[in-house]
């Protein structure tokens, strides 16, 4: 036996050496289960994880066992009742409820199990590699670099851009690759500490690099890391999209952010409205009083570059703190493609702080809308115009931005619908006189069918948004005048923060 693993290892090391991979060798399926335990249970809280999950037709596993673990119970189950199963040479059957137990397992031990017929014809040989940690054995499970080369010659590859800068602490990448005839992308997949392990799909990497085979659409990687100790572990996700189309050029055109995510001075999520997608720009968020400061974790692309309020941003990581007034926080995300196609899009988060004592004021200011004069009757709170919605949609009905405002008694929210033809009730843009009581808003609200936040109050029994946050996710322009003191709605212009 140990004659045919030298052999079967020289001839891996010939194959390698001309650019050919072994993919995980084949069994016929003869086994039905195969699983390693602590103790004779088939418990997901009592097995350790094979690598590859387990899958008949796959004969090669591998097994890390912690902290000084030297022992563990194998369960492996026949595909037929009259199949002989054997273990490390010893037959286990069904009186042993198809359990062999291991001892005095050393870091590198490989266990064998046979599987014969009932006429005593071998029929699979699957085997299981152990890894043994210590305790005193380094516990950093973490990626230090990851990138992808796609085949396009015969010992030729070329570097594919992920859709990212690698960070060890992100956990999520993707790649296009241009369909070829060699249907193979090469991995390179580094841990931080060299004791480390790293696995693709479960494949044991015994080099820097895996050679995988890809097929048309999505391909999906499994990267873990397993710490020295055996113990901990990190996984990392690589979907890598073959397609016979020219997409990478595609992408190249289009400056867009593919994540943004904000958080608090305290760690805390800071939602934004709508859910974040690369096709919309514009986002509402509002915190309490006690929140100092927030900051941004955006990703892009390759070759572009970010700047918020005119600072430039680090692709795939946090950035400075920035710190909140009272009222209305605006930020703009620029992001600029470079190259042979330039261009630019901006993101606008608005992000509005409670003030710590309510205050509201009739407002005095004057309203514009494409030019028209109009009445605006809303409460100033903090600097900002609060405004009912059926005022602003009376106001915007008949132009290119107007909406309509119902009613969703199921949900309980207040439903806006973009384009929406407005019915009035007769109590549109009454005058307004000092407010008595003022709270901020629980009031269900969605805009197309999606759950919407705006900053809102109750005021009186009334229900007022912000107006800029109407503005905002309408994504008509809103500007102010400060020689007249007048508001101006532009509903051809688009949203700015300027």
């Amino acid at each position: 036996m140990k004659r045919f693993f030298a052999i079967l290892l020289v001839i891996s090391l010939i194959l390698a050496s001309s650019g050919i991979s072994f993919a995980a060798s084949s069994a016929d399926k003869s086994l039905d289960k195969l699983s390693v335990s602590k103790s004779k249970s088939t418990s997901s809280s009592k097995t350790y994880d094979l690598f590859p999950k387990f899958d008949p037709k796959v004969a090669d596993y591998n097994v890390f066992l912690p902290d000084d673990t030297n022992s563990a119970y194998i369960y492996m189950k026949p595909d037929d009742k009259d199949y002989k199963v054997y273990c490390d040479g010893e037959e286990v059957d069904d009186d042993d409820d198809y359990y062999a137990s291991i001892k005095k397992i050393k870091d590198g031990d490989e266990i064998e199990i046979v599987v014969k017929d009932e006429d005593d014809k071998k029929l699979d040989t699957y085997t299981i590699t152990f890894f043994c940690g210590d305790e005193d054995d380094d516990d950093e499970a973490a990626l230090d670099s990851l990138s992808v080369k796609t085949k396009e010659g015969k010992d030729s590859y070329s570097k594919v851009s992920l859709n990212k800068d690698f960070d060890e602490d992100v956990k999520d990448y993707k790649a296009t690759v241009k369909e070829n005839d060699y249907d193979t992308i090469r991995i390179y997949a580094e841990a931080k500490d060299s004791g480390a392990h790293v696995l693709i799909n479960g494949e044991l990497m015994d080099d820097d690099y895996l050679d995988c085979k890809v097929s048309t659409g999505k391909n999906e990687f499994d990267i873990d890391v397993i710490a020295e100790n055996c113990d901990d572990t990190k996984k990392y996700t690589l979907t890598v999209t073959y397609d016979s189309s020219d997409t990478e050029d595609d992408e190249k055109t289009e400056a867009v952010i593919s994540s943004l995510s904000v958080k608090d001075n305290d760690g805390n999520t800071v939602s934004l409205s709508p859910a974040f997608n690369s096709g919309k720009k514009n986002y509402t968020a509002n915190v309490g009083n006690t929140v100092q400061s927030v900051n941004f974790y955006t990703t892009t692309g390759t070759n572009m570059k970010m700047y918020l309020n005119n600072t430039e941003l680090n692709n795939a990581a946090w950035s400075q703190n920035y710190t909140l007034k009272e009222g209305p926080n605006n930020f703009a995300i620029t992001v600029y493609l470079t190259g042979d196609s330039y261009d630019i899009k901006t993101y606008n988060v608005s992000i509005y702080k409670h003030a710590k004592k309510l205050e509201s004021l009739v407002s005095v200011q004057n309203l514009n809308v494409n030019g028209t004069p109009k009445q605006l009757n809303a409460y100033n709170i903090s600097g900002s115009n609060f405004v009912k919605l059926r005022d602003i949609a009376s106001i915007l009905s008949g132009t290119n931005k107007q909406f309509s405002v119902g009613y969703n008694e199921a949900t309980n929210a207040i439903a806006l619908l973009s384009g929406g033809y407005y019915t009035a009730n007769g109590q549109e843009n009454q005058s307004l006189k000092a407010s008595k009581d003022i709270m901020i808003s629980i009031q269900s609200l969605t805009l197309d069918n999606q759950s919407t936040v705006m900053a809102a109050y109750n005021i009186d029994g009334n229900n007022y948004v912000m107006l800029r946050d109407v503005a905002l996710l309408l994504n008509f322009g809103l500007t102010y005048n400060s020689a007249t003191d007048t508001i101006q709605i532009t509903t051809s212009n688009s949203y700015s923060v300027n």
